[in-house]
């Protein structure tokens, strides 16, 4: 794939701008926002010399008051020439995002048969577990999409959008609304529990927007319905397969101080920080670490160096520098968050680095951190399967199969197998009609599947999760498979990471 026939520019524009003014099918764009969109991973039709790109949300993730409309290119499948840049289509799978439902799953291509001819189509997942697909070249919807009414935000300042879009077929992979008769029955306790914490929550369906003083239930969760490992497809019959998670979260805003009457170090935390670690510190583990007390655990140059340059899942933020710097270790060391103690003023003569044109220096509400919906023994609160893989036909919209992926091995020495877990990275599927999947993060398992079926051929133990996706490649005439592992996702698990290949039988 010659990728180096795409120019720098446009690549750095679609990241840079993620929102024009303008009106389209009928509808108005939004205004202009000059942060966020960042693309996810291309595809590119190198026949028609189109590339695919999948884009993410505009920031902040939670509250939009400062960007009006649509906001479009963001939360997009844009479709460019792939010499010159120009967009030739686009759609928006979510109109004005407020709940980070950015499109991290890689477009696929394919070929359908379509009203009796056969289409090169492209795919696109989504976060919400919803599968479009258009065709190549124009990007008409091969089945139809509806826009059907949702929920409105009650947020002062917030206007999100009315409708949101939906396609006909296939229908939705994970499910979109938690109901009390959809919470965990594991044991009595575990029922008890979920029970009087959904309670407490507003749950209305897919795209309810955030509240003030309350949690939303967000489901599927954050992290999808499908994620970055996208799918795998069966070129030759037009099926696509791919694996989603089906837990729930939570989330919900509070009012953030003004830059002016918070502490330095409380604005830059909220700016910055508050999103995963939660406005109280205390995170979501193990995808989010707590940060209590964390100064007395590590010190200030190895927190420092975390933040400015990342660590594991966790970005760098480089622009966190100097007195702003040092003023956020001093709101974390301080063990009363919100008391808006200063610490390190600016020094004579050096300005603070303003924030980018078009972006308030602080929003009015602040996200209140992910929180995994989970019952008191760390399980999901919800009824299983909290993972699935699926085969979807394509040419038709239907879904030939779904069977759990998955399972946590605790539960299964008890009896209670087949529940689906948290996975992340997708399949592959052989030419000769094996499909080979890892993903799953807490039994460690690498599994084979019959694609016709969903039937489970064959499964081995990793010495880490298997959460990447694999490759199959050929070497002195024999055919591997190899998947990525790590120990990161569980904390609980043994630790550390490994490639590890298997050599297919021949024949």
């Amino acid at each position: 794939m010659e990728f180096t026939m795409l120019r720098k520019s446009w690549i750095l524009s679609m990241a840079g701008v993620v929102v024009m003014a303008g009106t389209a099918l009928g509808g108005t764009f939004g205004t202009v926002v000059t942060i966020g969109g960042a693309p996810a991973d291309l595809a590119l039709d190198e026949a028609r010399g189109i590339v695919f790109v999948p884009t993410g949300s505009a920031v902040d993730d939670f509250y939009g008051g400062d960007r009006a409309g649509n906001n479009l290119y963001a939360n997009s499948l844009v479709a460019l020439d792939a010499r010159s840049g120009k967009r030739l289509w686009h759609f928006q799978a979510v109109h004005h995002d407020v709940w980070d439902r950015d499109l991290p799953t890689p477009p696929v291509l394919l070929s359908v048969q379509h009203d009796g001819r056969r289409v090169d189509a492209v795919a696109q997942g989504t976060k919400q577990g919803l599968m479009f697909l258009f065709d190549r070249t124009t990007g008409r919807p091969l089945f139809p999409i509806e826009e059907r009414p949702v929920l409105q935000s009650s947020v002062p300042g917030e206007v999100t959008l009315p409708t949101q879009p939906f396609p006909v077929r296939p229908a939705p992979l994970a499910r979109q609304r938690l109901a009390a008769d959809g919470l965990t029955t594991r044991t009595l306790e575990a029922q008890a529990f979920a029970r009087r914490k959904f309670s407490e929550f507003i749950s209305a369906g897919p795209y309810t927007p955030l509240s003030l003083g309350r949690q939303t239930v967000v489901f599927p969760g954050f992290d999808g319905g499908m994620e970055w490992g996208g799918p795998a497809v069966d070129p030759r019959r037009g099926i696509l397969y791919v694996n989603v998670n089906d837990v729930a979260w939570t989330g919900g805003l509070a009012e953030g101080r003004a830059a002016a009457a918070a502490g330095r170090g409380e604005a830059v935390f909220q700016q910055n920080c508050a999103g995963c670690h939660g406005l109280d510190r205390k995170g979501a583990p193990p995808d989010f670490p707590g940060l209590e007390g964390i100064l007395s655990r590590r010190f200030d140059h190895e927190v420092s160096a975390t933040i400015g340059q990342g660590k594991g899942r966790m970005p760098g933020f480089p622009q966190i520098v100097g007195t702003d710097m040092q003023a956020l270790l001093g709101y974390l060391r301080d063990p009363l968050p919100g008391d808006g103690r200063e610490v390190a003023a600016p020094a004579a003569g050096r300005e603070v680095a303003a924030p980018a044109a078009g972006r308030a220096a602080q929003p009015h509400y602040v996200f209140t951190g992910y929180r995994k919906f989970l019952d008191p023994d760390g399980y999901p609160a919800v009824a299983p399967p909290w993972g699935t893989l699926n085969a979807i036909d394509m040419n038709t919209g239907s879904i030939l199969w779904k069977v759990p992926l998955g399972e946590y091995p605790e539960l299964a020495a008890h009896g209670m197998t087949e529940t689906g877990s948290e996975n992340y990275g997708g399949p592959i599927v052989t030419a000769s009609g094996v499909l080979f999947i890892g993903a799953t993060v807490f039994d460690r398992k690498f599994r084979a599947f019959d694609p016709k079926n969903g039937r489970l051929l064959w499964q081995t133990n990793l010495p880490f999760s298997g959460t990447a996706t694999p490759i199959t490649y050929m070497a002195a005439g024999r055919q591997y498979v190899l998947v990525a592992t790590s120990g990161q996702r569980d904390p609980k698990g043994p630790q550390g990471a490994a490639y590890v290949a298997f050599a297919i039988p021949n024949r």
